[in-house]
């Protein structure tokens, strides 16, 4: 099953990570979907956070808030994307702390706080399978630019 990226979302969440996390924090946006569509990701969400180089957290009334409007809309995340600080891959934070359990959900990281290239180079992307475990992917193969 292949993700497919409403045209200029990526870009958009790569500049707000770079623009936020200013090259010396992470950052994190949520990019979200209708829930009658599984494989259309079209929306992003910049949360309030606080962050540092080596992690982020995401106000909880924020978060709370955020999950309303969305039931209310009828969307979901679909995909967590945040940065590193250096190589990109799913820390033990990353692995249990998810923004959301739901198998489905996709993981993506963006090495050297996405100050580098606009795009999916050295990126990681991982899936939260039913087993509870994460699974990686091919950025370039799961997530198809519209």
């Amino acid at each position: 099953m292949t993700t497919q990226l409403r045209e200029g979302l990526l870009r958009e969440a790569l500049m707000t990570l770079r623009t936020h996390g200013a090259g010396r924090n992470e950052c994190a946006v949520f990019l979200t979907g209708p829930l009658d569509a599984d494989d259309r990701v079209d929306e992003l969400l910049h949360p309030d956070h606080t962050a540092c180089p080596g992690f982020y957290e995401v106000d909880q009334t924020w978060l709370h808030n955020a999950w309303m409007e969305l039931a209310r809309r009828q969307r979901t995340i679909r995909m967590q994307v945040h940065s590193h600080k250096f190589d990109a891959f799913h820390s033990a934070t990353d692995d249990s702390f998810p923004i959301d359990n739901s198998p489905g959900l996709l993981s993506l990281v963006i090495p050297r706080f996405a100050t580098g290239a606009m795009g999916l180079e050295k990126a990681y992307l991982t899936r939260l399978g039913a087993d509870g475990l994460w699974h990686e992917l091919d950025p370039t193969e799961e997530l198809v630019l519209q």
